[in-house]
């Protein structure tokens, strides 16, 4: 009985010596097949933009999301600018015609500390006593997308993009002036900051 305790000791022990040894032999042999090319960028497109305004908002949210409320802050920044590579200029004339493009809008949540703040979720509805009150991430992904949504709609509601595009109008009108040495009138076609 000794004798065959010690062969299956010895069988297990170069079992387990083997399938290490075979994981080596794979994790070296994986690694001698990787081939490191200089890296080389697909695409190098350059946006020349004329920033109008920095955006920082702290936000309050109150929204439901699979019979779970949630009641947070989020803290927002972001900026509208204008890509001023694709500006219809008119310089066929005594006066510089431009007309303003469309603004680029964007915001994010701010990455500084604590920008996303939970102050309470509960579960709601039918059996809500029986299910978690807490967010996983993709309900929160959701609503932070919703509140995204919601806060650049509001943007354009309250006329902060309308003013971003009327000081974006004079700073580039007074810029080409120093350009051009000539009258500059910039247009824009959407004064009240409701493109689509």
């Amino acid at each position: 009985m000794i004798r065959y305790l010690k062969y299956i000791i010895i069988l297990a022990v170069l079992t387990v010596l083997a399938i290490v040894g075979w994981h080596f032999y794979r994790c070296f042999k994986s690694q001698e097949e990787i081939e490191v090319l200089p890296s080389r960028p697909g695409e190098v497109k350059e946006m020349v933009r004329l920033c109008s305004m920095e955006i920082y908002n702290e936000v309050p949210v109150l929204d439901t999301v699979n019979y779970k409320v949630i009641f947070a802050v989020q803290k927002q920044t972001g900026s509208i600018s204008f890509d001023l590579e694709h500006i219809d200029i008119d310089d066929s004339g005594d006066t510089i015609r431009i007309q303003l493009p469309r603004e680029i809008v964007e915001l994010y949540e701010s990455p500084e500390k604590n920008a996303w703040q939970v102050i309470d979720s509960k579960a709601i509805g039918p059996m809500s006593l029986f299910r978690k009150g807490t967010l996983t991430l993709e309900e929160e992904n959701r609503v932070k997308s919703k509140l995204k949504a919601r806060s650049i709609s509001r943007l354009y509601s309250n006329g902060t993009v309308r003013q971003a595009r009327k000081d974006a109008a004079e700073n580039l009108a007074s810029m080409m002036e120093n350009v051009y040495r000539r009258p500059v009138i910039v247009s824009d076609p959407t004064p009240d900051g409701k493109s689509n």
